[in-house]
């Protein structure tokens, strides 16, 4: 009969989707391995590493780098037939080997011996997954049904990296790299202006651009009919800026025009039309370090104020133009108490961050260059740029750029998105079908109820409610999907609002799973990711078998591995302490002196005064641990049993201790072993038939290794 220990452990013995499965399949290949798979699934967020890690990256490089070859570049053949031999080449091996081993430069200083005990493993790998498919393993009803799942949610996560996500940010960085300066015209319209009074703002719109064309200028235009407050005094000019500054429409319809050029229609954004003219585009100068030199004068500011503060300022530039030090006049003069003790320094500062006046002046200047005095709404300056800054390399930008699209950008970009899929493919709703919806709903349920959509009929789940690209969706079919969808969880189904919000997310996941179809064709990455989950899960199915499921635990073999390997089982030396543990000093005595003078037990004191909570319940008793778990154990390891220390300082407390039990280092019984005498023998057992398995499938397979190919420069010598 198994223990309970034994027993819990068998338990535990490799199931579907447990992660130990892989944790000791990795033990069993080679602990060496460091497989590297992380990218992918931070990336996605929905990797199964148990299943990917391993086989992704050996699969990659299969799909990536093929098997043909001529015989002198090939490292192995696998197969007894010469017509169907599968031959693993240099190339190939080299490119899984970098994969695997942290990249092409680690991998040239790679030693013969390391990459044979990899070729080994690779084989091994090859030989297992050649196995899983002619066992038609590939065939099995429940993995075609789990790839297909897992492809439809990757499909649609790795269209959107790569049709939305990923242009998006290279194109905001591409963008960054210039710098526009434009004027606009805005005939104000909100989201919520009715079609008619949107109809009069675009007619306006366009009579201002009739205007333009016949020859009027943009600026006197700009002062007359511009509905942004700013324009009567700057004319509508917006001043420089740069990628995801504006909003996507505007930001959109600049970048497509040339200097001096102005928009051919009005562009509606969140804000209204615009029309809009580019004045300027240059290359983004980055941004600047500046110190400057301030004279503060506020709008209570009286003349003389102006007057004084524009001599003194006149006087200040006169002495740094005759050699007077930076630091002296900045400390003599300077208004500005948080810059005035960095010698007027205001670090870095990028276009924008501060008054047009300001930045106008900084970003005129070379670096070295002081200016003279420049006024602004916050008084007087004198600038000095120290340093200038380029716009740094994409890469060092990515995380920077990623995080703001997707915090500000993400949701506009994806709302275009689906628009568009939605004209593509003659996306249409039927109204009466969703009338009728609208009626049936049981308006006191949540799709947290079971039964939710029970109440819809028959008849009406069996219409056509959306219709794109040929496809006839019944309501029944939306049904279903939005009760399978998380994020619908928990919305009352009481209301138009919260059915049309349903039909927008499920509408949106439909056209994109229905956009990500033939994926494989048109990126041929994501084949080789459908390739790495398939044979993952083709693998895993074969070790289940072949080695997992033939792992048997029962109490005889226990004994006679433990008799085999009793040494591996052992305890160190081990103390048990009694802890009566002070937060107060002014405690001390108190406890003291009723140890000490009242002679009271330990373990009543401990009841009393004795603060850790996690031995509060068990009269400060810590149990029996090895003497190098912490402070405590330590020093009871050099007193006797019964032995009471004095107080000493420990985790931010005071502690006094008494020495329960010692106990020497010595081996574990068969029963102390428990769970870590059965997973040892789980591990043991299950590498034991993974080697015989590998052996057998070398035997049948055929396997004939060319190391002498593998010998790099180094060990040649």
């Amino acid at each position: 009969m198994l223990d309970a220990d034994a027993k819990s452990a068998t338990n535990s013995l490799p199931k579907r989707n447990n992660s130990l499965i892989f944790m000791v399949f990795f033990a069993i290949i080679n602990s060496y391995m460091v497989f590297r798979f992380s990218q992918f699934q931070e990336a996605f967020g929905m990797v199964s590493a148990s299943r990917i890690s391993f086989v992704g990256i050996f699969a990659a490089a299969v799909m990536l780098c093929g098997c043909g070859g001529t015989k002198s570049s090939v490292v192995a053949e696998i197969g007894k037939d010469p017509a169907h031999k599968e031959l693993i080449t240099i190339d190939e091996f080299n490119e899984v080997y970098a994969k695997n081993n942290g990249g092409k430069d680690s991998a040239q200083s790679a030693t013969t011996d390391e990459k044979a005990k990899f070729l080994d493993l690779y084989v091994n790998f090859k030989l297992k997954v050649k196995e899983a498919y002619e066992r038609g393993y590939d065939k099995d009803p429940e993995i075609q049904s789990e790839l297909q799942d897992y492809r439809r949610n990757l499909s649609v996560s790795y269209l959107m990296n790569k049709e939305i996500n990923e242009p998006q940010i290279r194109q905001i960085y591409d963008r960054r790299l210039d710098e526009i300066r434009a004027s606009h015209i805005v005939i104000r319209v909100s989201p919520s202006t009715s079609p008619a009074d949107t109809a009069v703002a675009f007619a306006t719109a366009m009579k201002i651009l009739d205007s333009l064309k016949t020859g009027r200028s943009f600026e006197e235009l700009a002062v007359k009919n511009s509905q942004d407050p700013s324009a009567v005094t700057n004319k509508g000019d917006l001043y420089y800026f740069s990628s995801s500054q504006m909003v996507p429409e505007f930001e959109d319809a600049v970048y497509s025009l040339k200097i001096g050029e102005v928009v051919k229609s009005p562009v509606r954004t969140q804000f209204g039309y615009h029309i809009i003219k580019v004045t300027d585009r240059k290359a983004n100068p980055g941004s600047v370090k500046v110190s400057h030199i301030m004279r503060r004068l506020t709008k209570e500011s009286t003349a003389s104020d102006s007057a004084t503060a524009w001599k003194e300022m006149r006087g200040a530039l006169d002495s740094l133009q005759n050699g007077a030090k930076w630091e002296a006049v900045v400390s003599a003069v300077s208004d500005d108490t948080y810059s005035k003790e960095n010698g007027g320094d205001l670090g870095f500062i990028a276009r924008r961050r501060t008054v047009q006046e300001f930045d106008k002046v900084a970003f005129s200047l070379k670096k070295g260059e002081m200016s003279g005095v420049v006024a602004t709404p916050y008084g007087l300056h004198i600038i000095k740029v120290t340093d200038t800054k380029p716009i740094p390399p994409f890469k060092e930008m990515e995380a920077e750029l990623r995080q703001f699209y997707q915090q500000y950008m993400f949701e506009s970009i994806y709302s275009r998105f689906v628009s568009d899929l939605k004209k593509q493919y003659g996306f249409s709703v039927d109204s009466t079908v969703l009338t009728a919806w609208y009626r049936e709903a049981d308006t006191v349920r949540s799709t947290n109820d079971p039964g939710w959509d029970s109440s819809i009929t028959a008849g009406t789940r069996g219409k056509t409610i959306v219709v794109f690209a040929g496809q006839q969706v019944p309501l029944d079919s939306i049904l279903h999907l939005a009760a399978a969808n998380p994020e619908l969880r928990g919305l009352p189904v009481r209301s138009k609002e919260t059915i049309n919000s349903m039909m927008d997310k499920i509408s949106k996941n439909l056209l994109i799973e229905y956009r990500a179809r033939g994926l494989e064709k048109s990126y041929p990455e994501f084949a080789v990711l459908m390739n790495e989950y398939k044979e993952g899960v083709l693998l895993f199915r074969a070790e289940q078998a072949e080695v997992w499921n033939k792992v048997a635990v029962n109490d005889s073999l226990l004994h006679i591995y433990f008799d085999a390997h009793r040494a591996n089982f052992t305890w160190p030396d081990r103390v048990n302490v009694q802890e009566i543990y002070l937060t107060a000093d002014s405690l001390q005595a108190v406890v003291s002196f009723l140890l000490n003078d009242q002679k009271m037990p330990f373990d009543s004191v401990a009841v009393y005064y004795n603060t850790r909570e996690t031995t509060k319940d068990k009269r400060g008793e810590w149990g029996l641990l090895p003497v190098t778990t912490n402070g405590l154990t330590h020093r009871a390891s050099n007193m006797e049993r019964g032995q009471v220390s004095q107080f000493f300082p420990f985790e931010n407390g005071f502690s006094i201790i008494k020495v329960l039990e010692r106990d020497p280092a010595r081996d574990k019984t068969f029963k102390e072993a428990g769970t870590e005498l059965s997973s040892a023998f789980q591990e043991y057992e299950s590498k034991r038939l993974s080697e015989a398995w590998v052996n057998w499938l070398r035997s049948k397979y055929t396997v004939v290794l060319h190391p002498e190919i593998l010998v790099t420069p180094k060990d040649a010598k």
